[in-house]
């Protein structure tokens, strides 16, 4: 369980390795200077959980993330909001799911403010060029608020949450767009966005970089599966577990493919790479965050800690371990940095995390609040505070995260003046409104 360990330490042995020191981290930082600005590749999972990796689970087959985990950088202290709409809120935004009002799944009368400015707005000012395809789950109550329409050029893919792969539709409402228009095709969802990402790719233009947001659906509900991967596990008695493999080697088929045409336009070694699920897996339908506690919704660990990798070969080094905190919050920040863009003085959440990437130096950072609903936590330094409301019920729980990631022993009573504080603080947390219809 050592993998579990070292919430806030970045270990320059594990992490930098032994021969890194003064001399590499300029050279890289000189690298950087000289790059041009680096297209960049967000690829978000849904559903996946703490387990459901090839690298920590033999029984998962992964070999395409694998392999980018071996030529990137594993964040294994990743932390992301536990629901699926608030986390693209609080990515997208870099701004707290719960300040700009999105605390829990967008309902179809509700959409995120149109008064926030998003990521590919700001990538847009800086000459980027910008697409999403697959999930929005931002809502859709008018034209102004579909992706293409804030930020993005173009979107292909689906607005709500629980899309069939087959079908493309929510019970008998089709849920499949292109810029904002109903399209009816034919195709398995997990192969249709690779294929989207990748005429995307090649058709770019190429005297700008890019910004790709591939959002897809694997593995959320409903568990639906290729037969040719179903073959592959029917040794699996569980049909959700046996399931929900397969489309997870369905989707790791797709992000390789979308890698290979990096590779293959010659674009691979100046694009910055980031992978990660969007919050814990939902154990109740196959998915698995062991040794973790918790799952998708909840404030524990197996709901907020999931997996993720960044990458950018030549520049961040291939095969580290990343063992310090880092949030979703921290990425609009962080590629403010790399690229130089302007936020228009935004009150961002998080903190860039670049240099501490790049070369493992300290970052300073306050209290971070993630979660969903009524279930949230604070993490500050070596301690996590869980807040859980279940109707008349509430729960406080304190940890020391550092040396308990798996969470079995609750030391509020030990530290009553920490839990105090940090239940202050999110009191204080701002909580705004979604826009209504």
């Amino acid at each position: 369980m050592t993998h579990l360990m070292n919430v806030h330490a970045v270990t320059r042995r594990g992490f930098l390795a032994a021969s890194l020191g003064a001399m590499i981290s300029a050279r890289l930082a000189r690298a950087v200077q000289a790059a041009p600005p680096p297209n960049v590749l967000l690829i978000l999972s849904d559903d996946l959980g703490w387990n459901d990796i090839g690298y920590r689970n033999a029984e998962v087959k992964t070999p395409n993330l694998d392999a980018l985990a071996a030529s990137g950088v594993r964040l294994e202290q990743y932390r992301s909001m536990s629901t699926r709409s608030p986390t693209r809120a609080a990515l997208l935004t870099g701004r707290s799911a719960f300040r700009i009002g999105v605390p829990a799944p967008i309902p179809m009368s509700e959409a995120l403010p149109i008064k926030e400015r998003l990521l590919p707005q700001m990538l847009s000012a800086a000459g980027y060029q910008t697409a999403l395809i697959g999930k929005w789950h931002l809502g859709a109550i008018a034209p102004e608020y579909f992706p293409h329409k804030r930020g993005f050029d173009t979107h292909y893919g689906y607005m709500g949450g629980e899309t069939g792969y087959f079908t493309h539709r929510i019970g008998n409402r089709l849920d499949w767009y292109l810029n904002g228009q109903l399209l009816e095709e034919d195709g398995y969802t997990t192969d249709l966005l690779a294929a989207a990402a990748i005429r995307y790719i090649r058709g770019r233009d190429r005297e700008r970089p890019f910004f790709l947001d591939l959002s897809v659906n694997a593995p959320h509900i409903p568990l639906e599966a290729q037969e040719e991967y179903l073959a592959r596990y029917a040794h699996i008695e569980d049909p959700e577990r046996r399931t929900i493999l397969a489309m997870i080697e369905s989707m790791d088929a797709g992000i390789g493919r979308v890698l290979a045409a990096l590779k293959e336009e010659g674009i691979a070694e100046n694009t910055l790479i980031i992978w990660a699920s969007d919050n814990g897996g939902q154990q109740s339908g196959g998915g698995s965050n062991t040794p973790l506690r918790g799952q998708k919704g909840s404030a524990f660990e197996g709901g907020v800690r999931v997996p993720a990798i960044v990458s950018w070969p030549g520049i961040l080094l291939a095969g580290a371990v990343h063992q310090e905190f880092i949030s979703l919050l921290d990425w609009l920040p962080t590629l403010a940095e790399v690229i130089g863009f302007d936020t228009g003085g935004v009150e961002l959440d998080g903190v860039s995390m670049w240099r501490n990437l790049r070369e493992g130096a300290t970052v300073e950072r306050g209290p971070v609040i993630l979660g969903s609903g009524t279930n949230t936590c604070v993490f500050r330094g070596d301690f996590k505070f869980v807040e859980q409301v279940m109707g008349r019920n509430t729960n406080r729980l304190l940890f020391r995260i550092i040396d308990d990631p798996t969470e079995q022993r609750d030391r509020i009573t030990e530290y009553p003046n920490e839990a105090d504080e940090l239940l202050q603080i999110l009191r204080a947390h701002p909580r705004g409104q979604a826009d209504r219809i």
